[in-house]
Protein backbone atom coordinates (compact mmCIF):
# COMPACT_ATOMS: atom_id res chain seq x y z
CA UNK A 1 0.00 0.00 0.00
CA UNK A 2 1.47 3.37 -0.92
CA UNK A 3 1.75 6.36 1.40
CA UNK A 4 -1.02 8.33 -0.34
CA UNK A 5 -3.48 5.42 0.03
CA UNK A 6 -2.54 5.02 3.70
CA UNK A 7 -3.16 8.76 4.28
CA UNK A 8 -6.54 8.53 2.53
CA UNK A 9 -7.54 5.48 4.58
CA UNK A 10 -6.45 7.24 7.79
CA UNK A 11 -8.39 10.39 6.86
CA UNK A 12 -11.59 8.42 6.21
CA UNK A 13 -11.07 6.41 9.39
CA UNK A 14 -10.56 9.59 11.47
CA UNK A 15 -13.66 11.19 9.98
CA UNK A 16 -15.85 8.14 10.59
CA UNK A 17 -14.43 7.77 14.11
CA UNK A 18 -15.37 11.38 14.89
CA UNK A 19 -18.82 11.32 13.27
CA UNK A 20 -20.13 7.85 14.11
CA UNK A 21 -20.14 8.16 17.93
CA UNK A 22 -22.34 11.24 17.52
CA UNK A 23 -24.75 9.51 15.18
CA UNK A 24 -24.95 6.24 17.08
CA UNK A 25 -25.48 7.43 20.64
CA UNK A 26 -28.43 5.10 21.16
CA UNK A 27 -26.91 2.24 19.20
CA UNK A 28 -29.70 2.55 16.64
CA UNK A 29 -28.46 5.48 14.57
CA UNK A 30 -30.53 8.01 16.51
CA UNK A 31 -29.36 10.81 18.74
CA UNK A 32 -29.96 10.59 22.46
CA UNK A 33 -33.28 12.19 23.47
CA UNK A 34 -31.49 15.02 25.27
CA UNK A 35 -29.64 15.90 22.06
CA UNK A 36 -31.79 18.50 20.37
CA UNK A 37 -31.73 18.76 16.58
CA UNK A 38 -30.51 22.35 16.78
CA UNK A 39 -27.46 21.06 18.65
CA UNK A 40 -27.12 18.53 15.83
CA UNK A 41 -27.12 21.36 13.29
CA UNK A 42 -24.48 23.23 15.28
CA UNK A 43 -22.41 20.03 15.37
CA UNK A 44 -22.89 19.55 11.61
CA UNK A 45 -21.63 23.07 10.94
CA UNK A 46 -18.60 22.39 13.14
CA UNK A 47 -17.87 19.34 10.96
CA UNK A 48 -18.24 21.56 7.86
CA UNK A 49 -15.82 24.09 9.37
CA UNK A 50 -13.32 21.36 10.17
CA UNK A 51 -13.42 19.32 6.94
CA UNK A 52 -14.75 21.88 4.43
CA UNK A 53 -13.57 25.25 5.79
CA UNK A 54 -14.35 28.53 4.11
CA UNK A 55 -11.41 30.73 3.15
CA UNK A 56 -12.87 33.33 5.53
CA UNK A 57 -15.54 32.99 8.19
CA UNK A 58 -17.52 30.04 9.46
CA UNK A 59 -20.43 27.97 8.15
CA UNK A 60 -22.12 28.98 11.45
CA UNK A 61 -22.50 32.54 10.14
CA UNK A 62 -23.53 31.89 6.52
CA UNK A 63 -26.81 33.46 5.34
CA UNK A 64 -26.94 31.79 1.92
CA UNK A 65 -25.00 29.62 -0.49
CA UNK A 66 -24.86 30.09 -4.28
CA UNK A 67 -22.84 28.69 -7.15
CA UNK A 68 -20.92 31.25 -9.17
CA UNK A 69 -18.76 30.15 -12.11
CA UNK A 70 -18.61 26.56 -10.81
CA UNK A 71 -17.53 27.73 -7.34
CA UNK A 72 -19.43 27.58 -4.07
CA UNK A 73 -19.86 31.00 -2.48
CA UNK A 74 -21.11 31.59 1.04
CA UNK A 75 -22.69 34.97 1.83
CA UNK A 76 -22.73 36.57 5.28
CA UNK A 77 -25.10 39.06 6.94
CA UNK A 78 -22.72 41.98 6.39
CA UNK A 79 -22.76 41.36 2.62
CA UNK A 80 -19.31 39.79 2.46
CA UNK A 81 -18.76 36.41 0.85
CA UNK A 82 -16.26 33.59 0.92
CA UNK A 83 -15.50 30.51 -1.09
CA UNK A 84 -14.21 27.22 0.21
CA UNK A 85 -10.58 27.20 1.33
CA UNK A 86 -10.20 24.27 -1.09
CA UNK A 87 -12.61 25.06 -3.97
CA UNK A 88 -12.27 21.59 -5.52
CA UNK A 89 -14.22 20.16 -2.54
CA UNK A 90 -17.46 21.42 -4.07
CA UNK A 91 -18.50 18.73 -6.57
CA UNK A 92 -22.27 18.88 -7.22
CA UNK A 93 -25.65 20.43 -6.47
CA UNK A 94 -29.34 19.98 -6.99
CA UNK A 95 -31.68 22.81 -7.80
CA UNK A 96 -30.71 26.10 -9.38
CA UNK A 97 -27.23 27.54 -8.82
CA UNK A 98 -28.72 30.79 -7.51
CA UNK A 99 -30.87 28.93 -5.02
CA UNK A 100 -29.61 25.34 -4.65
CA UNK A 101 -31.67 22.77 -2.79
CA UNK A 102 -28.56 20.77 -1.91
CA UNK A 103 -24.80 20.99 -2.17
CA UNK A 104 -22.37 18.09 -2.34
CA UNK A 105 -18.88 18.44 -0.94
CA UNK A 106 -16.15 15.80 -1.17
CA UNK A 107 -13.07 15.32 0.97
CA UNK A 108 -10.69 12.37 0.72
CA UNK A 109 -13.24 9.84 -0.45
CA UNK A 110 -16.30 10.83 1.55
CA UNK A 111 -19.21 13.03 0.54
CA UNK A 112 -21.35 15.41 2.55
CA UNK A 113 -24.69 16.71 1.33
CA UNK A 114 -25.96 20.01 2.68
CA UNK A 115 -29.74 20.02 2.21
CA UNK A 116 -31.15 23.55 1.97
CA UNK A 117 -34.83 24.21 2.61
CA UNK A 118 -35.94 27.43 4.27
CA UNK A 119 -39.38 25.86 4.87
CA UNK A 120 -38.01 22.62 6.35
CA UNK A 121 -38.12 21.62 10.00
CA UNK A 122 -34.56 22.83 10.66
CA UNK A 123 -34.16 25.13 7.67
CA UNK A 124 -36.83 27.59 8.78
CA UNK A 125 -34.82 28.21 11.97
CA UNK A 126 -31.38 28.32 10.35
CA UNK A 127 -29.81 31.52 9.01
CA UNK A 128 -28.66 29.78 5.80
CA UNK A 129 -31.74 27.56 5.51
CA UNK A 130 -29.78 24.36 6.20
CA UNK A 131 -32.34 21.65 6.81
CA UNK A 132 -29.95 18.70 7.11
CA UNK A 133 -26.34 17.69 6.62
CA UNK A 134 -25.83 14.09 5.62
CA UNK A 135 -22.57 12.21 5.35
CA UNK A 136 -22.02 9.26 3.07
CA UNK A 137 -20.71 6.62 5.44
CA UNK A 138 -17.79 5.64 3.21
CA UNK A 139 -16.80 2.48 5.03
CA UNK A 140 -20.38 1.19 5.04
CA UNK A 141 -20.78 2.09 1.38
CA UNK A 142 -17.77 -0.01 0.37
CA UNK A 143 -19.36 -3.07 1.97
CA UNK A 144 -22.85 -2.28 0.69
CA UNK A 145 -21.67 -1.71 -2.88
CA UNK A 146 -21.06 -5.43 -3.26
CA UNK A 147 -24.85 -5.78 -3.36
CA UNK A 148 -25.74 -2.68 -5.37
CA UNK A 149 -23.17 -0.31 -6.88
CA UNK A 150 -25.41 2.76 -6.48
CA UNK A 151 -26.80 2.08 -3.01
CA UNK A 152 -25.14 4.34 -0.42
CA UNK A 153 -25.53 4.67 3.32
CA UNK A 154 -26.27 8.26 4.34
CA UNK A 155 -26.25 9.40 7.97
CA UNK A 156 -27.72 12.71 9.12
CA UNK A 157 -25.40 14.75 11.31
CA UNK A 158 -28.48 16.62 12.55
CA UNK A 159 -30.77 13.74 13.57
CA UNK A 160 -28.34 10.83 13.59
CA UNK A 161 -30.66 8.70 11.48
CA UNK A 162 -29.24 6.62 8.66
CA UNK A 163 -30.77 5.20 5.51
CA UNK A 164 -29.64 3.67 2.26
CA UNK A 165 -30.50 5.04 -1.14
CA UNK A 166 -29.09 6.48 -4.34
CA UNK A 167 -28.97 10.23 -4.87
CA UNK A 168 -28.69 12.13 -8.12
CA UNK A 169 -27.16 15.57 -8.49
CA UNK A 170 -25.68 17.79 -11.18
CA UNK A 171 -21.90 18.10 -11.09
CA UNK A 172 -20.46 21.59 -11.17
CA UNK A 173 -19.57 20.85 -14.81
CA UNK A 174 -23.24 20.15 -15.64
CA UNK A 175 -23.04 16.34 -15.93
CA UNK A 176 -24.95 13.78 -13.89
CA UNK A 177 -23.42 13.00 -10.47
CA UNK A 178 -24.86 9.86 -8.85
CA UNK A 179 -24.15 8.63 -5.36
Amino acid sequence: MNIQTEQLDQSIYNFIKQVMPMTQVNGNNALAPQMEQQDGLTYAKQILDQYFPLSQGSHQDVCSYVIYYKQLLAFFADGSQSGLAQPRQFVALSGHKCEPSSLVLKNNGFHIEIALDRRGEQGRHDLAGINDVQVEAALMTIVDNEQSPCLRTWTSLVTGQADQHCKEFTSKDGTEYRL
